[in-house]
């Protein structure tokens, strides 16, 4: 005898295909797997910055124990002092005064210590101070140049432009001699010829013999081929142009005619003869 077939209920048919339904859908993410999912997520970045923080404090201590190692090892300490540059001054010296130098570190080399080191040598205008590894140091001078010379208590001396006295003249030495009485140090007529003299065309200066102020605009100079003109420069200004002009001017005149030339006012030039 056949057993009957079984026959679903409308109610069960309709509770599978709901229960179908539900597994085909995305699963919704409860509040509390929310909030664990993101304390994870924090948990892990607050790992991740302890471990950034961790390297970066172990490489920037690493660093510094470099940097400590190398500023203060007695390897590279200045035991060698090089004098490079001296003319007039005696580089054994300059050596001399640096000697305090001697044993301290490279690195901590402080130059305005080393500047008052050299503060006594008068014809030092400027230094520079270059480290040569291991141990070495190198001093580069630059001595004060002289641009003129001035009679002094019967001696002919150089002097550079800041009024500084260098040495004794020599025959040998053809530069302006500036006719002053008083210390170049605090003279105006001393100031005013130097901004004359360091204006003039290279080629004017090495004739230029005297040169006189006797105001900032009435500066007065002789040359050494015609010691019988004078010219009357005025000031600093214009200075190649009243150098073109006084060339052209003396072309016309003979070196042993008495006369003067006046090119303060360079484009009205006058000449003045001293037998008139």
């Amino acid at each position: 005898m056949k057993r009957p077939l079984s026959k679903k209920l409308p109610n069960e048919k309709l509770q599978r295909q709901r229960l179908n339904a539900l597994a085909k859908a995305p699963r919704r993410v409860t509040a509390r797997e929310l909030e664990n999912s993101l304390v994870g997520k924090m948990i892990s970045t607050r790992r991740a910055r302890r471990i950034v923080a961790s390297v970066s404090a172990a490489s920037l201590a690493i660093l510094l124990g470099i940097v400590a190692t190398a500023t203060f090892s007695p390897l590279l300490a200045v035991k060698e002092i090089i004098v490079s540059g001296t003319e007039r001054i005696d580089p054994a010296q300059i050596s001399k005064a640096l000697q305090a130098h001697i044993g301290t570190p490279l690195p901590l080399l402080n130059e305005q210590e080393v500047a008052a080191s050299l503060a006594g040598f008068e014809l030092i205008e400027s230094f520079s101070a270059t480290a040569v590894p291991p141990n070495g140091l190198n001093i580069r001078i630059s001595e004060r140049q002289a641009i003129c010379i001035i009679n002094s208590g019967g001696s002919r001396w150089l002097y550079d432009p800041a009024g500084v006295r260098i040495a004794k003249s020599s025959a040998g030495d053809l530069l302006p001699e500036i006719l002053i009485s008083e210390n170049p140090l605090n003279s105006l007529r001393f100031r005013n010829s130097i901004e004359v003299l360091m204006a003039l065309p290279e080629q004017l200066l090495d004739d230029v013999e005297f040169i006189e102020a006797r105001s900032k605009d009435d500066v007065q100079l002789s040359l050494r081929s015609s010691k019988n003109q004078r010219i009357i420069w005025g000031d600093s200004s214009d200075s190649v142009l009243k150098s073109k002009v006084l060339q052209a001017l003396m072309k016309n005149h003979r070196k042993e005619t008495s006369v003067t030339f006046d090119v303060s006012s360079p484009n009205a030039p006058v000449v003045r003869f001293d037998n008139f």
